[in-house]
This record gives structure tokens, sequence and C-alpha cells, in this order.
């Protein structure tokens, strides 16, 4: 074979190539129409080529007249692929493509019905030609009259074209517009041209235009080949986020599970229960075991069940938001309280429930200790009521009846100025001791030496009085303590002394007691400790006595810390610590420990 035959089986080749190479392409995409027209074109133009060797290698014109006639037949289906192409890729309009198809299979019916087809009346002989040292036919014809319809039908085609690119530019695909439109342009352009030179008998040439194909083809194949190049950088784009948003879901997991919070998902209307890890922790769930809504509910507290089956059918029939508390059962048969927030979502076409849940038992424990704290302060307040009512009815009522029933009597019965004198010394010595009462109760609710004299001078009174009025020796000690306190400090280290010394009056039988103040770094360090008789240890101090509990939330409230030793028949110490500043961002931890101990 010569190099026209041999360029035009490898040109057969490669669309053939093609064709098979995007016809796979649109079996695993088949809303890709564009794939399936280009494979239907590239598929198309080989036979179109086979045909053409056929031509220009007959012997004789019938042979020539026979590989014509279906080449006319694969002709249109490659015209009709492109402007198929050229409609699903390039926006082109509907009306004109249906326009152009239906002008070329008016082509096609003329070409079966007519004797020699639509091209040739009769082919009369077949010439030679040399070229490139290979021997060429072409024939020697009288044309037939309706071969107008074919060649107008390229004129159509390139119209049809040219709009779809104008389209596509006017959608902002000038690339491809631009491409598309100059590759039909010329292909069309030289088709045309070769078929009316040659089958009209114009052109003493041999007859093939399947190289002029190759221009649509690079252009169609220049178009996806982009396609597949932005895919390809799409996809790597997808899975370097793919990546980012694998590292984002660990960090998330990992701030979750810091958190303490479990994550869960249920599809609407499912069974199975995703859950994370932690999740799975916080249900008290063996590693790996999948949970299901039975599951579920057999954990959850028999007087919750209501509650989240009433939540979940609403979720599942309104969507929304949820938020709620329940409680579940573990294994060993303790109660967890659970919050549990999320919503309903659209995923993939389906509606899921979203939601994660936080183990808040001890929160709960924290609220109900708050609320027994409040409601022992408030049987305390009243207490503490009742004893001032009880001290002021039994101690200075009683005395002031008494002091007014002695001054009736001697109104009423006054003798010589000796015994008047007398009895007006009891009376200033009465009124003098009622003195002392009310100063004393009045020091107890709000001590005025602390504003006028300061904390030492406060707590030295204080400690002198306590053990003036009770068998209790009581040792204070003060050093380095700034001349100039807050009054939140200095009330909070009197309270705390005042309190230490009740208990040890109250409580510990105790023979005497030691306070010591200091300053110590940007803080006041206070001990109070006594020799009595202490009492047991036990880590769980949030239930004990309520002295002890409103001791550290005094000095808590200054961000101070409190450490309270004691043990049976060795006293009790009682030591805080408190920043000079109530907002120091100090660690004290070091120094003392970070909540109330009992040692």
């Amino acid at each position: 074979m010569g190099i026209v035959s041999n360029a035009m089986w490898i040109l057969s080749g490669v669309y053939l190539a093609l064709g098979l190479v995007y016809l796979r392409f649109w079996t695993s995409e088949r809303f890709r129409t564009d794939y399936l027209a280009f494979a239907f074109c590239t598929l198309s133009t080989t036979i179109y080529a086979w045909f053409e060797l056929g031509m220009i290698k007959s012997q004789t014109p019938e042979e020539y007249l026979f590989f014509a006639w279906w080449d006319f037949l694969v002709a249109v289906a490659v015209s009709l692929s492109i402007a198929w192409f050229a409609y699903t890729n390039l926006n082109g309009r509907r009306w004109l493509f249906w326009t152009y198809c239906t002008y070329r299979m008016t082509g096609l019916v003329a070409h079966l019905f007519l004797p020699n087809g639509i091209n040739f009346r009769e082919i009369t002989s077949i010439a030679k030609l040399s070229f490139l040292g290979e021997t060429l036919s072409y024939p020697v014809v009288v044309p037939n009259e309706w071969m107008i319809l074919a060649h107008t039908s390229h004129i159509l085609l390139v119209i049809f074209c040219l709009d779809a690119s104008v389209r596509s530019w006017r959608l902002g695909k000038r690339r491809n517009a631009v491409i598309f439109g100059t590759g039909v342009v010329l292909s069309r352009t030289i088709g045309s041209a070769a078929a009316v030179g040659v089958l009209w008998g114009f052109l003493p040439l041999p007859f093939f235009t399947s190289f002029s194909i190759a221009f649509v083809i690079a252009a169609m194949l220049y178009e996806l080949n982009y396609d597949m190049h932005r895919a390809a950088m799409l996809a790597g784009e997808i899975e370097r986020r793919d990546e980012h948003l694998s590292e984002t879901l660990e960090q998330l997991h990992l701030a979750a599970d810091a958190a303490q919070v479990g994550m869960w998902t249920r599809k609407v209307g499912g069974e199975i229960i995703w859950i994370s890890e932690k999740a799975g922790e916080i249900f008290d769930l063996p590693r790996g075991t999948q949970l299901t809504r039975e599951k579920l509910f057999q954990r959850i507290y028999p007087d919750d069940r209501r509650i989240m089956q009433d939540v979940i059918r609403k979720l599942e029939a309104s969507g929304g938001e949820f938020s709620f508390e329940y409680r579940v059962l573990r294994e060993n048969g303790n109660i967890r309280w659970l919050h549990s927030r999320g919503k309903v979502e659209e995923l993939n076409g389906e509606r899921v429930i979203r939601g994660a849940i936080v183990d808040i038992t001890k929160v709960k424990a924290a609220e109900e200790a708050i609320r027994d704290l409040s409601g022992r302060l408030l049987s305390a307040q009243e207490k503490e009521r009742a004893r001032l009512a009880r001290e002021l009815h039994d101690g200075l009522n009683q005395s002031v009846a008494l002091l007014s029933i002695k001054l009736g009597m001697l109104r009423n019965h006054p003798r010589d100025i000796e015994h008047i004198k007398e009895e007006l010394g009891h009376f200033a010595k009465a009124v003098e001791s009622l003195s002392e009462d009310v100063h004393r109760i009045s020091y107890e609710l709000h001590p005025a030496n602390l504003q006028q004299l300061g904390l030492e001078a406060a707590v030295s009174t204080l400690c002198r009085d306590l053990a003036a009025a009770h068998p209790l020796k009581i040792d204070f000690h003060a050093s380095d303590l700034p001349n100039e306190l807050s009054s939140d400090l200095s009330l909070c280290l009197y309270r705390v002394v005042q309190e230490s010394l009740h208990n040890v009056i109250k409580h510990s039988g105790a023979t005497s007691a030691h306070v010591t103040m200091r300053s110590d770094g940007d803080g006041i360090r206070l001990v109070v400790a006594d020799d009595g008789k202490g009492f047991e240890h036990t880590p769980k101090t949030g239930k004990g006595g309520l002295g002890l509990v409103s001791i550290d939330e005094r000095v808590r409230r200054l961000n101070g810390r409190t450490e309270i030793r004691s043990s049976v028949g060795a006293g009790t110490k009682v030591e805080v610590f408190v920043p000079l500043h109530a907002n120091a961002q100090e660690d004290v931890a070091h120094r003392l420990s970070p909540t109330l101990q009992i040692q």
C-alpha cells in the first residue's frame, strides 16, 4: 500500500480508538450524552474512511458506485452526530437542531429511493491518478440534481453549529465555542468543496474527505480532554478537601472527646443508630456494639421513656431541632443524667436525625447540692433569727422588764435618800449590763471594729471576748499584715475565724485554740487550730457541716483555697489562703488543695 492508503488506515484506527474510549467513558457516566455523541461520530467516521478507501481503490464503475452508496449513509450518521454534539455540549437551539435533522433525513430518503443514490445518475468510467507514488481512482460521472440536498445540508449544519457556538459564548463558554465553531467551519468548508468539485465532475481528483472530519474531531477532542483535565484537577482538589475534612473531623472528634460529648446519627424511620466511641462510653456499651432503637429504649430510665418517644415522634413528623434531658440505666445499676441536643437534616435525599449527648450527672448533683445548701442556709437563717429572738426576749427583754418593775416600786414606795441612791446604783449597773449585751449582739451581726480599727484589732477583740465568755484559751498572733486590706477580704477572714472558733466551742470540747494570720507573698494565710476531739475523715464534705461549707464558699468567692485537716483525737486545723486581690490569676494549687478536704 502507498502513503495515502496507509495514512487513511492510521486515521481510521485513531478514530476507532477514540470512539471506543469515549464509549467506555459514557458507560461509566450515562448522563454525559456528549460522550456518546462523540463516540458515535468517531466510530461513524471510521467506517466512512473505510468506504472512501474502497472508492479510491475501485477498478470498475460498479465497484465505485457500491462504496459511494454506502459511504453516503455513513456520512449522514457522521453529520447527525456532529449536530448532536453541538446540541448537547454547546446548548444548540432545539428547533434548529430538529430542522437540520429533518432536512438531512430527507436527503437520506431520496438516496434510498434513487437507483444509483443521491450523488450520481451514472458513472461512465473510472479514471486513474498517480499521487505520492500511489495510483488512485476517481469517477467520470453524470451528476444527480438531487445531490443539492446533501450539499445544502452542510450549509445548514454550519449555521446550526455557529449559532450554538454563539449561544455558548454568551453563556461564558467562549473557549470551546471558538474552537468548536472553527472546527465545524473548516471541516464542512473543505468537505463541501471536495464534494462539489469531485461529485459534480469539476475536479478530476480522487474523493476522500474523511480527513476533513479531523477538524471537528480535534475540536471535540480538545474540549472533552479539557473537561477531563479539569475533572482531574477537581478530583485532586476534592481529594485535598477530603483530607482537610478528615483532619477537621478528627479534630472535632478529639474536641468532642475532650469535652466528653458523644455524637449519634439515625435515619428517620430506621432502627440502627450510629454512635461515636464517646457516646458508647456514655451509654455504657461495649466497644463495637451496634445500637438499635430497642436497645436504646432499654437503657432509658422507665419514667423517661415516654418523653423520649414523644420527642422522636414529633421530630420524625415535623423535623426541627430538639433539646431535652433524660436518665439512663447503666449495667451496674447506676443512674446517669444525659442532655441531648440535635436536629433533623437532609443527607443525600434522606432525612436523618443528628444529635450530641453530654453526661450531666455531675451538674445535676451540683444542682441538688446547691438546692440542699440553699435549704440549709435558709434553715440556718431561721435558727439564727430564732436565737436572736430568744436572746432578746429571755435576756434583754427580761432585764428591761425587771428594771421597769424595780423603778416602779421605787417610785411608788420611796424611802430615805440613802436607799434611793443605793437603788439608783443598782439601776446603773443593770443598764450598763444591758448596754454590753446590745453591743455584743450588734457586734456579732456586724463587727464595727473591722472598719474602724482594721482586721488585726477586730480578730483580737473577737478572740478575747470569746475566751472571756467560754472556758477556752485562745491565742492570737498576727505578723506582717498589710496596713490596708479590702473590706471583702477583711470580712471574709474575720468570718472564717468567727465560724471556726464557734465550731471549736460547740463541737470540739477543746481547752485551747490558736489563731495565726500572716502575709504570705501576695496573699494572707490564716490558720485556726484546736486540741479538741476532731472527727472522722470523709472525702465528701459537700454534705458536711454548714459551717465548713460556708467557710469554703466565702474563701472561694475571693479566689482563695481552703484546707481542713482533722482526725479523731488529734484536733482540727483550718487553713485558708486568700490572695490580696480577688481577681488574682496566680496558681495557688501548690499551696493548698483545690477543693475542700477533711483529713
